[in-house]
């Protein structure tokens, strides 16, 4: 039996149960990292006065390559992203919570281009500085689908972060644009075509064939879980499309989405 019909017929229950627990169990450390920050904030304004007569008393003092006043401006910078990353993160859990079907009762008319632009926009603040991404798409096209939105943006979540994870797994974090990352959407008849692309790691043919397979992942212990991928190809095989993915180790990976056009595209 393949992965993909092994999913369908055994572990897609399974599967989304379990994503439903990865979900809640998100927010209990996300809650006490959110609730630290923002107590952090709070202690550092209440720092304030010291800062400010040391300030006086210490004119011009650095603190490596930073003054006091520099410093506490990083130092807030700082909180403030881990504040927006525990909102990102709730999100997440809950868009998680909603992509599988039991949860999706009825389908709609989604646009695959708003998905592809909203989930670039989540992926913004990890893809700035190190991977260029390139969007090509037709002007004037809408790339209509008829589906479950949030599943079908949970699918190209999990491609942007795999691309962005083997491109840095390959250069590195760097200050420096080396990684690429190029999207299209095409149509090809009754199909809508998504095209994800990317210069990453690659991988060799043996852990291609695996990719699919529930629990499987290259990843550092606790950096993955092995169920993203599956789940992706669950979603969208839901949709009436189809996931092919090549790859060559050293030289990246293309992935290729098709989807049946909606009724009104």
């Amino acid at each position: 039996m393949t992965s993909a019909l092994m999913v369908e017929r055994v572990g897609q229950g399974a599967i989304e149960r379990i994503v439903l627990a990865i979900a809640h169990e998100l927010n209990n450390p996300n809650t006490f990292v959110r609730v630290n920050a923002q107590n952090m904030k709070k202690m550092l304004k209440l720092l304030q006065p010291c800062f400010d007569e040391y300030e006086k008393q210490h004119p011009g003092t650095k603190f490596g390559p930073y003054s006091l006043s520099e410093l506490r401006g990083k130092f807030n910078q700082h909180l403030e992203s881990i504040l927006d990353a525990t909102i990102r993160i709730i999100a997440i859990a809950d868009k998680l919570k909603q992509c599988t079907a039991d949860s999706l009762q009825s389908e709609s008319e989604v646009s695959m281009l708003e998905i592809v632009q909203d989930s670039l926009h989540v992926h913004e603040f990890l893809m700035a500085g190190s991977v260029q991404v390139n969007l090509s798409f037709a002007e004037g096209g809408e790339f209509n689908v008829r589906g479950h939105r949030l599943q079908l943006e949970q699918a190209v979540s999990t491609l942007l972060t795999n691309a962005r994870d083997a491109i840095v797994e390959r250069y590195g974090e760097s200050d420096i644009i080396i990684g690429k990352l190029n999207i299209s959407l095409t149509e090809n008849g009754r199909q809508i075509i998504l095209r994800i692309s990317d210069n990453g790691t690659g991988m060799s043919k043996e852990t291609l064939a695996k990719v699919f397979d529930p629990y499987f992942t290259t990843k550092p212990q606790g950096a993955g879980d092995g169920l993203g991928l599956p789940l992706c190809r669950s979603i969208i095989g839901r949709h009436g499309g189809s996931v092919n993915m090549e790859s060559e180790a050293g030289r990246g990976t293309d992935v290729t989405i098709e989807l049946p056009k909606g009724i009104t595209a």
